[in-house]
């Protein structure tokens, strides 16, 4: 016989982190890229209220600093519609949740 049977094993993608298939992997990067946004949105909120601070009632610093504070907190409001949206999908479509695990 020319052409023979090869039978291969199933090993994780990151030996560290035990994904094993390319949704772990999806689903391993859209949760820290909305960590690292929710980190962004953070960062960027505290540095509007300090600009908002430091301004000392100066009408276009004030202004600029309502600016970073309104966009940061739109951001949020965006990634938490992402987050749910993420979810919801997950739900309809029976995945595992993320941390929840699976068989």
């Amino acid at each position: 016989m020319i052409i023979q049977k090869v039978y291969a094993a199933v090993s994780p993608i990151f030996e560290f982190s035990g994904i094993t298939t390319i949704n772990d992997l999806i689903t391993w990067i859209t949760n820290l890229l909305i960590i690292l946004g929710f980190g962004l949105v953070v960062v960027f909120l505290a540095l509007g209220f300090i600009r908002f601070i430091t301004s000392q009632g100066d009408k276009e610093a004030t202004a600029q600093a309502q600016k970073w504070v309104s966009y940061s907190a739109l951001g949020g409001i965006g990634l938490l519609a992402v987050y749910t949206i993420r979810a919801i999908i997950l739900n309809v479509t029976g995945a595992d949740l993320p941390g929840e695990g699976g068989n």
